[in-house]
């Protein structure tokens, strides 16, 4: 595929994607909080915690994906190290929520913990290829 080639069009899809993902932590922070850890619905200190989580990782999500897509119109081997750099970003991402299943019992959608590695592979590789356009 020609997408696979430019580095530019992965900075901006990464950053777009970011910037969704910022938007709905804000927009459902309670909604996403409950989802993760339903058990806290009894606890409106809990809930009240996670809620405010939820919008400083919207407020992070954001930062990022702003960033990611302003950097698209740069150099290519400036893109190329954004890329590497987002990539390396998303895995540790990925890793942290899976740490997070697994030591406190966090139900994170499968959906959403799809996004990270998949966004960590493509801009990887784009960014280790050689010829870039």
């Amino acid at each position: 595929m020609n997408i696979f080639r430019r580095s530019r069009a992965i900075l901006a899809l990464n950053g777009i994607i970011m910037i969704f993902i910022g938007i709905i932590f804000f927009i459902y922070p309670e909604k996403l909080t409950i989802i993760m850890f339903p058990k806290i619905v009894s606890n409106p200190e809990a809930l009240e915690v996670g809620v405010v989580l939820r919008y400083l990782m919207g407020a992070g999500h954001l930062a990022i994906g702003i960033i990611l897509y302003l950097a698209r119109i740069s150099i290519k081997s400036g893109a190329q190290r954004l890329l590497l750099g987002s990539g390396i970003g998303f895995m540790i991402i990925f890793a942290t929520a899976v740490f997070i299943i697994f030591n406190y019992k966090s139900d994170i959608p499968v959906v959403a913990l799809s996004v990270y590695p998949l966004l960590s592979i493509l801009s990887l590789y784009v960014s280790t290829r050689r010829f870039q356009e």
